[in-house]
């Protein structure tokens, strides 16, 4: 990993932990492992982060937090259900412009 790939990486650690009102550092890594999964999840759903990076890193810090404070999520899926359905409408959305195109990425939509 280059060091500005890492220094992305830190600065959605520290995005998502703004979102999440998180102020220590000790829960870096279960709020990065959260992250990662659920990254995964949404790029396993046909949702890439390319096509808006600021939808897509709202709707992973929204599963992040549900799943950091519930804890008792088992899977992302579960995670996304319970996001307020703003966000839900968010993932939505974002999964037609990655399957179907839209305006931001000049395929019309």
């Amino acid at each position: 990993m280059t060091a500005e790939e890492k220094a992305a990486l830190e600065e959605r650690l520290d995005a998502c932990k703004r979102y999440m009102k998180v102020d220590y550092d000790e829960d870096d890594e279960l709020i990065a492992g959260l992250m990662q999964a659920n990254d995964a999840y949404l790029s396993s759903a046909g949702v890439r982060r390319d096509v808006s990076p600021a939808q897509h890193d709202l709707i992973v810090q929204a599963m992040t937090l549900q799943m950091y404070d519930a804890r008792g999520a088992d899977t992302p899926q579960q995670a996304l259900e319970t996001v307020p359905p703003l966000v839900r409408s968010m993932f939505n959305q974002l999964k037609i412009r990655c399957n179907y195109g839209g305006a931001a990425d000049g395929a019309g939509g």
